[in-house]
């Protein structure tokens, strides 16, 4: 009896990258690199799709002998779609095929501004942390010198419970 696992296909014959705005174009090949001002980035092997060179107006000019053309784009902009599965890999590239935003793309950048703006919240809760574990400490090895800087520990609980809750937060917590 055959083993039917046998043939499945285990590896794409063709990677897809698909567009911000939803055109496609097959993937021939890509090497990792870096541009003249040091950022990581793509250069692929493309095979349009007719769809993708109507609405770009590729032109047979800019095409080799295999229909395909060279593409470079930021690695930052490259999402991976179905990364693990080695039987349909495909690339998000968040921007369209003339490297211009896509609501995708914004909602990205939208979302990177957040993220950052959430790192630094972070490293400043993270900062307090210590110092409140210096204050513990303190506390526990030298209690009459913790009790003398206690106004400033407090002070600095108050500023601290601003930062966690938010000035409306704290303003419904408090009524």
């Amino acid at each position: 009896m055959e083993n039917p696992q046998e043939e499945i296909l285990v590896s794409p014959a063709f990677s897809l990258l698909e567009f911000g705005d939803g055109y496609i174009a097959m993937i021939l090949g890509g090497i990792e690199g870096e541009d003249s001002a040091g950022l990581k980035v793509v250069d692929f092997i493309i095979k349009p799709s007719q769809l993708l060179r109507k609405r770009y107006n590729i032109k047979d000019s800019q095409l080799n002998k295999n229909e395909c053309m060279p593409y470079r784009v930021y690695k930052s902009d490259l999402i991976p779609i179905n990364q693990f599965d080695d039987a349909n890999r495909k690339w998000m590239y968040i921007k369209n095929f003339n490297h211009e935003d896509t609501e995708i793309s914004k909602i990205e950048w939208n979302l990177r501004n957040l993220l950052k703006e959430s790192e630094k919240r972070v490293a400043l809760l993270e900062g307090d942390i210590l110092w409140y574990y210096d204050q513990l400490q303190l506390a526990k090895m030298n209690p009459s010198e913790f009790m003398a800087q206690s106004f400033e520990f407090f002070d600095k609980m108050g500023s601290i419970n601003e930062k966690m809750l938010g000035r409306k937060e704290k303003e419904q917590f408090l009524s």
